[in-house]
């Protein structure tokens, strides 16, 4: 059993400690925007954010994640990142944008101004070739971003069984 915040809301995972957070957010989270790629870390398709770092969920046992915050695609709806990619053309086919909706949106709230090369050291791979896209809708958000908002109250924790 794993208990953690999950976009906000307090989630407890009854399945084996075993399995990756890839697939506990997809098959009992039903939270499908992170995506599965190589399975291997290789290619951050299934990034999401753990405790304010991004991550790579296909190889983040559930049992270690006891207390954390993570957050997912599905709760950064409505960070900058988001509306900067399409502003700047750098969604192509889709398939790694969620993986670096949440790369960025961890590596802004690390780092301000990120240069090229912090962009470029992310585990992500877009196949598409948009990467100077990408860097220029890293500037174009991290040129929006608004102080951080006051805290939510929060809500009642939600039972996930994984059987």
């Amino acid at each position: 059993m794993a208990k953690m915040r999950v976009n906000g809301q307090a989630l407890e995972f009854t399945a084996d400690p075993a399995m990756p957070l890839l697939w506990a957010l997809r098959d009992l989270a039903n939270l499908t925007g992170t995506k599965q790629g190589c399975g291997s870390g290789q290619c951050g398709a299934c990034t999401v954010i753990v405790d304010g770092n991004a991550a790579l969920s296909c190889l983040v046992p559930l049992g270690s994640l006891e207390g954390a915050d993570v957050t997912t695609v599905e709760g950064l709806a409505s960070h900058p990142i988001v509306p900067a990619l399409v502003a700047e053309e750098a969604v192509q086919c889709g398939f790694c944008t969620p993986g670096f909706v949440c790369a960025l949106a961890a590596l802004l709230q690390q780092s301000a101004r990120p240069t090229a090369e912090q962009i470029d050291a992310l585990p992500n791979r877009c196949s598409c070739g948009t990467q100077p896209r990408i860097r220029r809708a890293v500037e174009r958000a991290a040129r929006s971003l608004a102080p951080a908002s006051p805290s939510k109250p929060v809500p009642p924790t939600k039972v996930v069984s994984g059987r």
